[in-house]
């Protein structure tokens, strides 16, 4: 089986593709991740020359234009230059009803993109929401673009399948189109690894590149500035060092208690600290946040030790739920998983852990704050 290409190797590719010879008329982009999106829009724009932009570039946004404005400025032929460019962001919206509902029904009906759409799918059907509009014509154009306009398409979300748009949207000879996904945490590394390599020909140490990722995240724009200020700080193009992204990079990301508790709850000992001397380091009051997170952590394995008993019971995960309490399918499976490091024999050595250093925070002990926690999260991830 061949192997699957990775968003950075598309990006590339669709990159090359628009600073080729070979434009293609229509190019659609999907995903909430705009990263990649946002650059190969830049791309688009540099097709037409700077001094001709004025009469051969529009940059519209969905919810300010109607379809059929769009299909008149991609069938004008450019001015002076090989080639126009016509960008709409959030394309989408162009069919929704200025009022709220969708083109072609009541005020107050629900419009395309809303979270309470129905389908149980991601996909947004458009034919679903009026049987007429100038979503028709536009699919139409889709099918038969002009070959001297880039029209550049992008949304969160991709019109179904079996919808006019969707199948108008297929890739092919005269559309490149493509869904862009969010870099998951835990390929993070490795993504910036390959970056550093495809952009600045620069190598990371396995090291560097965990630290950097812990300390920046997931939010790739940032992580192209740390690597770009890496890039320059080592001119001699050697491998990045855990002392280099220390000394380049701002550690200062702010943790949240949810992230703690994710990594507590993976026994994760060594993220979990990293978290928990972030947090302190940036806290107001440093007893304060631990006697936050006691709480916190309190309440979850409360929740945890309660879905085990109740399991062993026999009732099923909707009983479950309803005892407990829980209304989120996404959450219960969270500490249904974390039952598998903390056993329903192992609560009442957290509960007690718990409450000896909230004993001891409280003036029971003779160690700062900092000491009692650390300690603490030795023994609950042990």
């Amino acid at each position: 089986m061949a192997r699957k290409s990775s968003s950075l190797e598309l990006y590339q590719s669709f990159l090359e593709e628009l600073r080729s010879s070979d434009v293609k008329p229509v190019y659609a982009f999907f995903g909430e991740e705009t990263f990649f999106i946002d650059r190969l829009q830049d791309a688009a724009v540099e097709t037409v020359p700077e001094e001709s932009r004025d009469f051969n570039l529009d940059i519209l946004y969905g919810q300010d234009v109607k379809a059929n404005s769009v299909i008149d400025m991609c069938k004008s032929y450019p001015m002076m230059a090989e080639r126009r460019v016509v960008i709409v962001r959030d394309f989408m919206k162009m069919f929704s009803d200025r009022r709220g509902g969708s083109a072609g029904e009541p005020a107050g009906t629900l419009s395309i993109g809303e979270d309470e759409h129905k389908g149980g799918s991601d996909e947004i059907s458009l034919d679903d929401v009026s049987p007429q509009g100038s979503r028709d014509d536009f699919a139409a154009y889709l099918k038969q673009p002009n070959p001297t306009t880039l029209l550049f398409l992008t949304n969160d979300t991709r019109p179904a399948q079996h919808s006019a748009l969707g199948k108008a949207l297929k890739k092919g000879k005269t559309v490149t189109s493509h869904t862009f996904e969010a870099v998951p945490d835990y390929k993070i590394q490795q993504w910036i690894t390959d970056w550093a390599s495809a952009e600045h020909n620069l190598e990371f140490e396995t090291g560097a590149a965990q630290l950097l990722a812990f300390h920046v995240g997931t939010n790739l724009q940032q992580l192209t500035v740390e690597i770009e200020k890496l890039s320059n700080f080592r001119e001699d193009k050697g491998p990045i060092t855990e002392s280099d992204v220390r000394q380049v990079v701002g550690l200062s990301r702010e943790y949240s208690l949810f992230e703690f508790q994710d990594a507590l709850l993976e026994k994760n000992r060594d993220k979990t600290m990293a978290i928990t001397h972030q947090m302190l380091k940036t806290a107001d009051n440093a007893t304060g946040e631990i006697f936050k997170m006691i709480g916190f952590l309190y309440s979850t394995f409360g929740k945890i030790w309660l879905i085990q008993r109740l399991s062993r019971k026999g009732l099923t995960p909707g009983q479950i739920r309803k005892e407990a309490g829980i209304n989120s399918s996404f959450y219960y499976d969270k500490l249904v998983k974390a039952g598998r490091n903390y056993s329903l024999e192992d609560c009442p050595m957290v509960f007690e852990t718990l409450l000896d250093a909230d004993k001891a925070l409280k003036g029971f002990s003779r160690e700062t704050p900092e000491a009692i926690w650390l300690m603490t999260i030795k023994k609950l991830t042990g």
